[in-house]
């Protein structure tokens, strides 16, 4: 049998009528019965009636395994509902894979001392290859300390989600998992068995100049890069700009640190980008809010809505023909209508490039994904997850 997908979305601000918009199209892609996975997501407005929309899709969807949270906006089939009442849904059949749910609190994850407890709290060992699926609530999970220390616990498996964004104050996020709803932590679920998920996390930026290796830096200070002081080797890459770039210089500038050095050449998708925290004219040092250890190669990058689109399309073309069955679409609240003049920007782009796939997702405060093989946590990004059947993985080169 083959994994299906279906996802829908609503806008209505009725929970009884939001709750059939959402149900009525899924029922024509999956069988409700055979159901595995539901992912929810709902705006701060439908807060309350949580229990109400888990009991209704629980009724038709049986013993699928619930998953979700909520968001300041909702991303679901061919819209994306932003500072409005919205819920979207995606929902999954994965025949043979294996599903499991966990909730994770901060004093869990203090609790954990070896990538062994990992194993036990998760139910699901490294060697079974899992896909994690992750959803934070920010005022009481410490996401970066959770990426990091699941990616060292589980070399290679990619994790991606997001910060939840229906909340201004502790306590008033709803993470979802099962059939149980939680204010506090982290949620998710760890996926193995027969399923292919392809990650692609777009950061929207495109780099300028040439790459440079940091051969003076402490903590977070670039003070050299390429043997010569950092803010001297931007000034000459500025000098060299078309001034439609520099004018993006001026106002949108970051670093972007490659994570995989073993590449004879770097592209899209190898570079983490960092925000610059600020610059001292007297040093010429650069400092940027991530690591700059000596030795690595870093690109100066600019970011505007058109080189946003370029990215997120050329990091989707390598799969417009690789039989994609479903998608999950992450998408910063920096996006969307606060970048494009239009909404929808993201699924849109998505659903051109690779056809009429389901897809749901939220705008979150924050977007895990990998870059170079180890996850992160994102902001300004667009993290997607593709999933195919196991035997359809595409090649790409």
């Amino acid at each position: 049998m083959q994994i299906r997908f279906a996802s829908s979305i609503t806008s209505s601000n009725s929970v009884e009528r939001a709750i059939d918009e959402l149900i009525e199209p899924v029922d024509r892609r999956v069988t409700p019965g055979m159901v595995d996975l539901a992912m929810l997501f709902v705006t701060s407005h439908f807060r309350d009636d949580l229990p109400k929309v888990i009991d209704r899709l629980t009724n038709t969807f049986g013993s699928a395994t619930f998953l979700g949270c909520t968001a300041e906006g909702t991303i679901g089939a061919d819209r994306e509902l932003e500072r409005m009442p919205a819920m979207s849904l995606l929902v999954a059949s994965l025949p043979d894979v294996a599903i499991r749910p966990f909730h994770m609190t901060q004093t869990n994850l203090e609790g954990i001392s070896k990538p062994g407890d990992w194993e036990n709290f998760v139910a699901v060992s490294p060697e079974s290859k899992p896909t994690f699926i992750g959803l934070a609530d920010p005022f009481t999970m410490p996401a970066h300390e959770f990426v990091e220390e699941l990616s060292d616990a589980y070399p290679g498996a990619p994790l991606v989600g997001g910060v939840a964004s229906g909340a201004r104050e502790p306590q008033q996020n709803r993470l979802l998992v099962g059939d149980k709803t939680f204010d506090h932590g982290m949620v998710g679920v760890a996926l193995s068995g027969p399923i292919t998920v392809t990650t692609v996390v777009s950061h929207g930026c495109r780099p300028i100049g040439s790459p440079f290796v940091i051969t003076k830096g402490e903590r977070n200070v670039i003070h050299e890069l390429g043997g010569k002081s950092a803010l001297e080797q931007l000034h000459k890459v500025f000098m060299k700009l078309p001034e439609s770039d520099a004018k993006l210089a001026r106002e949108s500038l970051f670093v972007g640190r490659v994570i995989n050095e073993y590449k004879d050449r770097f592209g899209r998708g190898d570079f983490l980008i960092h925000n610059i925290m600020g610059a001292d004219r007297d040093t010429g040092a650069i400092g940027i809010a991530g690591q700059a250890r000596v030795g690595t190669t870093v690109q100066f990058h600019i970011r505007d809505a058109k080189s946003a689109d370029e990215d997120l399309r050329a990091l989707l073309q390598p799969y417009a023909d690789a039989n994609i069955e479903g998608a999950m679409l992450f998408g910063c609240n920096g996006r969307g209508t606060r970048m494009w003049d239009k909404a929808g920007h993201d699924v849109t782009a998505l659903r051109e490039t690779l056809g009429d796939v389901p897809v749901a997702g939220f705008f979150a405060g924050g977007e895990f994904g990998p870059v170079g093989g180890k996850n992160f946590v994102h902001g300004f990004t667009a993290s997607v997850a593709l999933f195919s059947n196991a035997f359809q993985s595409p090649e790409i080169v």
